[in-house]
């Protein structure tokens, strides 16, 4: 009787123990789906967020005067009161870009859009823009820089033939590497591609990239560019100083309120010469690239918003460009 009570006790008690730890697991896994259900729900509270507050720019920016030239300085360009911290729900957003200081090139965050027309469209300027953009931004030795540059025509050409003889990269180049492909035969869709094209590399992806742009019509914005674009372009560097002087204004610092600025293309040498002595062969020069290359105002925009909710770390980032008709030409969420 004893040994039967003993075993009933041995089996209660058991039992007793295998109950309390599937109950354990079974908690712990109950709170690890209750964590995991609350991050996707405050991750989709970001993305919800983000989104509007991306909705809310593009919104404010079709509101605005359009005026036949656009600067940095501008409320879309550079307003903090507007971009920093956006109350949105239950978070805050901020919309933001880089921005590197003409006179002292320390990079500095601005709170605002970005225009696409201060950058060079690689679907739409010949080689001598490319070459000279990867010389200045990417430090290129002028082959290497020649060699990519044809390889980008070749890219996106329609034909099958070399632009030059030596260094450029047709499709039987890409068939012969490890992992074969062709030439596109076709305009950029989107930067990255630029990553595809026979002799670029991550390094030099990374210094270009925010110089270059697929969007606009191919013409430059003289109001907003930087001092690698307006070179890239072919102008003289004592003509690139002297914009550069000209739009800082009288407190010498670019993008800000007292910038002078060039309201039209027909404009912008008689505006130029008034400032600044020209000689026969700058004035060559600059109206060369301003027949071929410039304009004064932007229609498309870059908006990066990167969201979080209020007391909390974790955050989300969407990068979108806009055109002033609100059309949207790209979306990307990280």
């Amino acid at each position: 009787m004893r040994t039967k009570s003993g075993s009933i006790l041995f089996i209660s008690l058991w039992t007793v123990c295998l109950l309390t730890v599937f109950s354990v697991a079974l908690g712990y896994q109950v709170r690890q789906k209750l964590t995991l259900a609350q991050r996707l729900d405050e991750k989709s509270k970001l993305h919800f967020i983000a989104q509007s507050a991306i909705i809310k720019t593009i919104f404010n920016l079709k509101k605005l005067e359009q005026k036949p030239y656009d600067l940095l300085s501008d409320p879309w360009g550079g307003d903090p009161a507007a971009f920093n911290e956006m109350d949105i729900g239950e978070g805050k957003v901020n919309i933001s870009y880089n921005y590197s200081d003409e006179k002292s090139q320390a990079v500095q965050i601005r709170y605002g859009l970005l225009d696409e027309e201060r950058k060079i469209n690689i679907n739409k300027v010949g080689m001598p823009v490319l070459e000279r953009l990867f010389r200045i931004v990417a430090g290129l030795d002028e082959t290497s820089a020649q060699e990519l540059a044809a390889s980008i025509i070749d890219w996106r050409d329609a034909d099958s033939l070399l632009s030059i003889p030596l260094g450029s990269a047709e499709d039987i180049d890409y068939r012969n590497l490890q992992q074969p492909y062709e030439a596109k035969d076709q305009d950029f869709e989107v930067l990255d591609e630029l990553l595809l094209v026979y002799g670029m590399n991550e390094d030099i992806f990374e210094k270009i990239k925010d110089y270059v742009t697929i969007y606009g019509s191919g013409k430059v914005n003289i109001n907003t560019a930087s001092r690698p674009v307006l070179l890239a372009l072919g102008l003289d560097e004592a003509i690139v100083d002297s914009i550069s002087s000209f739009r800082a204004g009288a407190d010498g610092v670019s993008a800000t309120l007292d910038d002078n600025f060039f309201d039209m293309p027909a404009n912008i040498i008689p505006k130029f010469s008034q400032f600044s002595h020209l000689g026969d062969s700058e004035l060559t020069n600059l109206s060369a690239v301003v027949e071929q290359y410039l304009i004064t105002s932007s229609k498309n925009f870059m908006i990066k918003a990167v969201a979080r909710l209020n007391n909390k770390k974790d955050t989300v980032e969407l990068i979108c460009v806009v055109n002033r008709t609100g059309e949207i030409l790209y979306w990307r969420e990280s």
